[in-house]
């Protein structure tokens, strides 16, 4: 009777265990989730895949401890508590909806140490200039409801080209302190080029006939896939730099990463990567080193070891604790130093 009892106790502190851990660990992904559940019937195999999830939810618990305990020694200094408040803008094909948040845990990071963040909430996918007007309504009407006077942008892929255009193009230069971009083409994508010249015509439409459609269902008004798409070529990058130009009073400074493998980017970047190399040289899964750079300073993100870092994984995309990145520090660096500089 006593060794059942004992096997009972045993098998609920365990499945209890085992059911926190999945319920609560970001770290362990959908892959090793099913990977665990798959093997669990499999005598040895199960106890290996077992070691795999402790020493997993092991690191994530440590590393998160590590970041609560830094938030709490510099939590009264408010190291990211800028001049101007931080605007958001994220990139093509994603929205900025309220429960799953295009950045990641990177928001609630820079909050947490004393920021005051706002986002773009431009559409999912439109025409530069169209984005762009957008952003600069979204900008004013910051300005006018807080009387911040200005907003500090950071904006990452194909959000730095709208939020180029929002300063150039539609008056909202004196609005803006700083535009920080991350991982833009501002000099287009070769391969985007190339693929749009490859895929026939009917299939281009009924492609965009099928995103505007499923967009305007969540909320985009007039959702336009290909004229993001070619805007986001070489030649039309190029041409609208001809005419885009840097506004004085306002810093441009720009940010970059790469990976050194394709398995480096998840899918579909893991696909894309090659071909963008192919193309474009040095990349993130989809945009080029060379064209990333832009302003008075360019910040190159050098992967550690054999780990690259992705379109996506520059902002915490897949929520992925990367040895050697800390994503949602690096961004808290980037505000502290925004901060530092008067902005």
């Amino acid at each position: 009777m006593g060794v059942l009892l004992a096997v009972i106790l045993e098998a609920i502190v365990f499945w209890n265990g085992m059911i926190r851990v999945y319920l609560t660990s970001v770290q362990l992904g959908i892959k090793h989730r099913v990977l665990a559940a798959l093997c669990g019937w499999i005598p040895l195999v199960n106890l290996w895949y077992l070691i795999k999830i402790i020493r997993i939810c092991r690191n994530e618990v440590e590393f998160e401890t590590q970041k609560w305990e830094l938030d709490e020694v510099r939590a009264e200094s408010g190291v990211c508590k800028t001049k101007y408040p931080l605007l958001m803008v994220h990139g093509v094909f994603f929205r900025d909806f309220r429960y799953l948040n295009y950045w990641g845990r990177i928001p609630k990071e820079l909050i947490r140490n004393g920021a005051t963040v706002y986002y773009g909430q431009q559409q999912s996918a439109a025409a530069v200039e169209d984005s762009g007007k957008e952003l600069a309504e979204r900008i004013r009407q910051i300005v006018e409801e807080t009387g911040c006077e200005k907003v500090n942008i950071i904006a990452h892929s194909k959000g730095g080209l709208d939020s180029r255009a929002a300063i150039a193009h539609a008056g909202c230069a004196p609005y803006v302190a700083t535009l920080t971009t991350i991982n833009t083409p501002h000099r287009g994508c070769i391969f985007a080029e190339y693929l749009l010249g490859k895929v026939p015509q009917a299939a281009r439409l009924k492609i965009a006939a099928a995103y505007n459609a499923t967009m305007k269902q969540v909320g985009d008004p007039n959702p336009d896939f290909l004229a993001a798409v070619t805007d986001l070529t070489e030649s039309a990058c190029l041409a609208r730099n001809e005419v885009t130009l840097d506004a004085p009073g306002v810093v441009y400074e720009s940010v970059m990463s790469y990976c050194k493998k394709a398995q480096h980017g998840k899918f579909p970047l893991n696909m894309t990567y090659p071909i963008v190399k192919h193309f474009d040289g040095l990349n993130d899964g989809l945009v080029s080193v060379e064209s990333a750079k832009w302003g008075e300073r360019f910040t190159l993100l050098e992967p550690e070891g054999k780990r690259g870092i992705s379109h996506g994984d520059v902002v915490d995309l897949n929520r992925e604790n990367i040895r050697g990145f800390d994503v949602r520090e690096f961004y808290v660096k980037l505000a502290a130093g925004l901060k530092r500089r008067g902005y």
